[in-house]
């Protein structure tokens, strides 16, 4: 089975025949996307898995979760939560990057179960309302796949707060209507970072047979490069991003495993790069796209 490459030609039907393959493959086992959560930094934690990264925050006066995953992987984000020495009871807000079925799948579970607080922003909130078949899509794969039950929205430039944590969300639109960025300190004692989080980065769902299929306006293709614009100056010091692959999550697992005197998630020059990399591979895409 081949593996999908934004820039490979070839159609919509063929991605989309791909993608449900390997996904049931998926969906009948998914303890094969397990992997064994840690602390990025202080009170940071990665508790996601092989394919869809979620993260959690120890405020102090509760936990912050953003992304739930696909519904069929719960069990994998609630082992990790009590691995890490926490419990889900105590998760506050549950925010969304986008709204995306891989990303929002088990949302109304925890909201169900813990009493969390789900967040998104209000445009991806809206396009649930008005156009729920382009966040589920056919290509979720599982006849269960659920809308969620959004119970908090924020704007451009809105503070989410609780604890010691200030989240600050940054509309940037592109992968999906609402998708967002977010910015936040983290702390281990009396050493500070600033952490820059970005939602939605591929390309796939801004595809012109995608756009056509879901009837969304083309000006999101735009939007994309505008939003890349829009974030980089901003300061921070961890990138992270909302699938494993995008800011190298288990490469700088391994170098740190294997030096734990190093922290390469810390790296102040990263979000520059990775920026500039992401804006020449879309521009790239854009160009081969058929």
């Amino acid at each position: 089975m081949r593996s999908v490459n934004p820039n490979q030609k070839f159609s919509y039907d063929e991605f989309k025949r791909d993608y449900v393959e390997r996904k049931m493959m998926f969906h009948r086992k998914p303890s094969i996307a397990y992997c064994k959560p840690f602390r990025i930094f202080g009170n940071l934690y990665y508790i996601g898995d092989k394919r869809v990264c979620s993260h959690l925050i120890d405020t102090g006066e509760g936990l912050i979760v953003f992304d739930s995953g696909y519904q069929h992987t719960i069990h994998l984000l609630v082992q990790s939560i009590w691995e890490m020495g926490f419990n889900p009871a105590d998760i506050k807000y549950l925010i969304h990057t986008h709204g995306h079925f891989d990303h929002f799948g088990a949302s109304n579970e925890f909201r169900a179960l813990y009493k969390c607080t789900t967040v998104m922003s209000r445009v991806d909130t809206e396009m649930l309302r008005d156009k729920p078949e382009g966040a589920l899509m056919e290509l979720s794969s599982d006849p269960d796949a659920e809308l969620p039950i959004i119970d908090k929205t924020f704007e451009d430039g809105e503070i989410i707060a609780l604890g010691n944590t200030s989240i600050r969300c940054v509309l940037t639109p592109g992968h999906s209507p609402g998708n967002s960025a977010f910015f936040f300190d983290v702390r281990d004692g009396k050493q500070t970072y600033t952490v820059a989080y970005f939602g939605g980065a591929g390309f796939n769902w801004v595809r012109k047979g995608f756009l056509d299929r879901y009837n969304f306006p083309y000006s999101l293709r735009n939007d994309f490069i505008k939003s890349i614009d829009k974030v980089r100056g901003e300061k921070a010091d961890i990138v992270l991003g909302s699938h494993p692959g995008q800011y190298n999550l288990f490469e700088k697992r391994k170098r740190m495993e294997e030096n734990p005197q190093s922290n390469p998630f810390i790296d102040p020059g990263k979000w520059e790069r990775y920026l500039t990399g992401l804006k020449a591979r879309y521009q790239e895409f854009l160009v081969n796209e058929e």
